[in-house]
């Protein structure tokens, strides 16, 4: 026995050691790192899947190979990451940065002749293993602020090269670099009831717990309550010398000392990311900006950040009797706040929950509604629990409900639309909200117009019967090499489709940020000639309305 568990603590050592040893990186930057966005942070739609650094504000600095290795992967995307870069080194690792202003002078060359190539700005490439390989410490960027960024800063990624599945690189090696020693914030803490005979203090509403904080550590009263409840809180983490507020590493829940929840922001999957909208109390979200991360589980969550869930972390009170129930929460340099609330049974007279409103649906089930020309239908688990919904039917429009049930599968909406119906081809089915069109891809047969949504809210036809705008920034009556061509560009309804530049007809490449709705080409690209140049600009929106401008300018 003696020697079976020696043998077993020496594998854990080697395994151990194995782990310091595989992540020799460097640190992607040489500025100090500052956390601007967490692993695992409470996002839109989504957990965050990277580490964000801080870039004080400034464009440009640069990003460095933390490892020998290859780049396997380029995107270059107007929305999301941007310009990204995927690294993949050799101990089973890809590295990743996003919302790059520019890539290193090499990797650039490369995707500025795929770009003119393919006649695109947006593109994706797959590079060969020994076409763009590179050494640790080599510049492979700079940073920037492209895509959805909403400022510099580099988006940092470590991912397992064979499952693509997210680690935390602050908990896989960078901890060091980064300076923590304040503790989480805590926001609030809020007890759900869970079952219709469910009573807490004399009451079957859901409401934030009232906290003191002594020696340390938050204490709350007791408790009073009788059935099935269930904890949520609203926290976030700070760091030295940034006011960010970032996500949290860990939160983990006892009841009378025994562990019921835990979740860990330490590694997940990106097919299970869009979960999100069920860990956290949705409706809540929608209705203040604030998010509540639920800590217990109803019916089904495959969120792998959850570690713990005994009786999915809800708590049962059917007898006389005390409990304690404590929260911890940390973040990843292991500062951490606690929080104590004592709960005692207490069998108040149950009140009868009210009915909402619209009509009842069973998740388990598929359903289809349709009323004349307009249809509605999903299949079982596309809510994650039973709900009420407020289905209404309109002339060539469906409300469906709003905004306040998270959806993990598509919703289909079908609307034929009428045979005399104008501008068919201008017509798309939208979401209307807030006095704001939501573009949604229209697939189109003839009459018959359908989407998928993961959104609940009120949709109908669109028309856009508007041409994009477009508008010359620049103003110079001669040009140089090192000036840019700057142009802005909208469209109101459906969207920017797509966007091309010619000079002297020949394709040029133009930049577009939608955030400041940009288009700009430089002109050291030198596909000018010296003295007239016809320069062109088409763009199309998303349902074919076309806008072109054309002038001569000098360049010399």
């Amino acid at each position: 026995m003696f020697y079976r568990s020696l043998i077993l603590f020496l594998i854990s050592l080697n395994g151990i050691a194995q782990n310091k040893n595989q992540f020799n990186f460097g640190v992607p930057i040489k500025i100090p790192l500052l956390v601007a966005g967490s692993f695992g942070e409470l996002r839109p739609d989504h957990f965050h899947s990277g580490t964000d650094f801080s870039a004080n504000f400034k464009i440009g600095d640069p990003v460095y190979a933390p490892e020998d290795g290859v780049i396997n992967r380029i995107k270059v995307s107007t929305f999301g990451y941007g310009k990204a870069l995927y690294l993949k080194h050799n101990n089973g690792f890809t590295t990743v940065y996003g919302h790059l202003n520019e890539y290193g002078e090499k990797i650039n060359s490369y995707v500025q002749e795929k770009q003119y190539q393919k006649q695109s700005f947006e593109i994706e490439l797959f590079p060969l293993a020994n076409e763009l390989p590179v050494k640790k410490g080599d510049i492979i960027g700079y940073i920037g602020n492209t895509g959805g960024s909403g400022g510099p800063h580099l988006h940092y990624e470590i991912r397992n090269t064979k499952t693509e599945h997210i680690l935390n690189p602050l908990t896989v090696y960078l901890n060091e670099n980064v300076v923590d020693t304040e503790a989480p914030i805590i926001n609030g803490v809020y007890v759900y009831p869970l079952s219709d005979e469910t009573m807490i203090d004399k009451n079957n509403q859901f409401f934030e717990v009232s906290l003191k904080k002594s020696n340390g550590t938050y204490k709350s009263n007791t408790i009073k309550a009788k059935g099935a409840i269930g904890f949520g809180i609203n926290t976030y983490d700070t760091q030295n010398n940034s006011r960010g507020k970032n996500g949290i590493y860990k939160i983990v829940t006892y009841l009378n000392g025994t562990k019921t929840f835990e979740v860990v922001f330490d590694e997940f999957s990106f097919n299970e990311t869009r979960h999100i909208n069920q860990f956290i109390d949705y409706k809540y979200y929608k209705q203040t900006g604030n998010r509540i991360q639920k800590l217990f589980v109803i019916n089904e969550l495959p969120l792998s950040l959850i570690k713990t869930k005994k009786n999915n972390g809800i708590i049962e009170l059917k007898k006389q009797g005390d409990a304690n129930y404590k929260i911890e929460v940390y973040d990843a340099h292991l500062n951490k706040q606690t929080i104590d609330i004592p709960i005692t049974f207490s069998d108040d007279k149950s009140i009868q929950k009210e009915i909402p409103n619209g009509k009842y649906i069973d998740y388990l089930k598929d359903y289809v509604f349709e009323n004349e020309n307009v249809s509605v239908e999903w299949d079982a688990r596309t809510f994650y629990e039973d709900v009420y919904l407020d289905i209404q039917f309109g002339k060539n429009a469906l409300k469906l409900h709003k905004d306040e049930f998270p959806v993990q599968k598509n919703i289909n909406i079908k609307i034929m639309v009428p045979e005399d119906y104008p501008n068919k081809d201008k017509t798309f089915i939208g979401l209307i909200g807030n006095y704001k069109v939501k573009y949604f891809d229209t697939w189109k047969r003839g009459n018959d117009f359908r989407i998928r949504t993961k959104e609940l809210g009120t949709y109908e036809l669109v028309q856009d019967l508007k041409a994009p705008k477009i508008t010359f920034l620049s103003s110079k009556e001669v040009y140089e090499n090192q000036d840019e061509l700057v142009f802005e560009i909208e469209d109101e309804v459906s969207g920017i489709g797509t966007y091309n530049a010619f000079l002297n007809s020949e394709w040029i490449l133009m930049e577009y940020d939608y955030k400041t709705k940009k288009l700009v080409h430089k002109l050291k690209d030198e596909k000018y000639l010296n003295g007239n140049n016809v320069l062109r600009v088409e763009v199309t929106d998303r349902v074919g309305n076309n806008t072109k401008f054309e002038q001569t300018i000098v360049v010399n």
